[in-house]
């Protein structure tokens, strides 16, 4: 039985035990508003990409193991981990042939999954050899693994907000490696790339995957803190979530004897943090501008924890945005770009794309396109919806959203 489920009946069963009233000594906190997690254990040679994946992970993890929690690397180490871990890629690469169905498991807080390193490594390889590849003009070999790494990334985002958030780096990093050499593309290979790219976006776990999966690490997470509140272990959120919830925790010092006000607490922070999640869902799949963001900061001295709670939907829809419309934009550019390279004239329009294509996630209507004989431009309106006449900063973000290309 799913977590969800189990929450939803134990709900009901606390709100019965409230209308029927609470005898005095009596306590609900010890409801278990969310079951122990039972690991996932990969199998080789399945027909699920994601087994694959979480194999790879473990090898990687163990083939360069002396590399792990390392955030910058000089070249001879690129190379060294490269070589380690070439049979993991290879392993990916063929995975990224299947179809993927993420074997998501909730986790407690402050506990890295334990896929996260070696599918952060083999990102970044895939990145490095896109890099090296590019550089050294063999971009057949670099869109192939353009086209993998995004796969792969996108598998990623089928589970939890925290492998979401890595997959969609892993794709960000490749479009950014691959995108300044577009122009040097044949139009073989730019039609190569888009079509790659497109496979491997239409294959892309919706969003609201992701956050009704991170709904589940929240009532891991309301668990974990009715647990502290229960065994008088206060500090441990202090020592994981920072000064920020002092107050909070000062509250729950004092209140930790009480049973009304811990039921009361614990009763609002699930209820809260439920909400958030099924409105957040609610308003995922629309565009930014049609969508109506629910206000839950909750009031009193205790304000500041749920943001550690409720914080994972909203930061990783807007990053799922900023994903999905510069992929779009990568195999739009590739698209016209090919027209360039036949010497034929630019499309007038983006008619000739499906709406899927050209339909911008912060408006929810077509890219801003403008072309003549000599150039051509495609940009999203971005977070502020206005179209600025492609104008952006050094982060190509604002105020227009645009492929992170320079001048042409």
């Amino acid at each position: 039985m799913k977590v969800r489920c189990v929450c939803s009946v134990l709900g009901i069963a606390s709100l019965a035990w409230t209308l029927c009233g609470c005898h005095s000594g009596e306590t609900k906190r010890d409801v278990i508003r969310a079951r122990d997690p039972i690991p996932y254990v990969p199998r080789a040679n399945s027909a699920n990409a994601f087994d694959a994946y979480a194999l790879a992970a473990l090898d990687a993890q163990d083939r360069a193991k002396t590399y792990m929690g390392r955030v910058s690397f000089f070249p001879d180490q690129k190379t060294t981990i490269a070589k380690e871990i070439a049979p993991c890629i290879k392993a990916v690469s063929a995975a990224t042939k299947l179809d993927c169905a993420f074997q998501f498991v909730p986790h407690r807080p402050f506990q890295l999954d334990r896929y996260q390193n070696g599918w952060r490594l083999i990102g970044r390889v895939l990145q490095w050899n896109v890099e090296n590849d590019c550089q050294n003009g063999n971009f057949d070999s670099a869109i192939s693994q353009v086209c993998v790494g995004t796969k792969f990334g996108f598998d990623l985002a089928g589970g939890g907000a925290t492998d979401a958030s890595l997959g969609f780096v892993i794709v960000d990093n490749l479009r950014k490696a691959m995108v300044q050499y577009l122009n040097k593309l044949s139009p073989v290979q730019l039609d190569r790339l888009a079509r790659g790219v497109k496979d491997a976006l239409e294959k892309k776990p919706p969003i609201v995957n992701v956050l009704k999966n991170e709904g589940e690490n929240m009532l891991q997470t309301v668990q974990f803190i009715q647990e502290c509140v229960l065994k008088d272990d206060l500090k441990v959120l202090q020592k994981n979530m920072g000064n920020d919830v002092n107050d909070a925790v000062r509250y729950l010092d004092q209140i930790k004897t009480n049973s009304k006000k811990t039921d009361a607490f614990f009763d609002t922070l699930e209820r809260d943090a439920t909400e958030e999640f099924r409105l957040v869902e609610l308003n995922s799949s629309k565009p930014l501008s049609q969508r109506k963001w629910p206000k839950t900061e909750l009031v009193g001295t205790w304000k500041k924890l749920p943001k550690h709670i409720l914080g994972t939907a909203r930061p990783i829809v807007d990053m799922h945005d900023a994903t999905l419309a510069r992929t779009k934009l990568l195999i739009l550019y590739a698209e016209v770009t090919r027209f360039e390279k036949e010497k034929k004239p630019y499309p007038a329009d983006l008619s000739a794309f499906t709406p899927e294509l050209t339909m911008d996630p912060y408006s929810g209507v077509s890219f801003l396109y403008h072309a003549d004989p000599a150039e051509f431009s495609i940009y999203s309106v971005g977070k502020n919806g206005t179209d600025d006449g492609g104008d952006s900063d050094d982060t190509f973000s604002f105020p227009d959203l645009k492929l992170e290309i320079g001048p042409r």
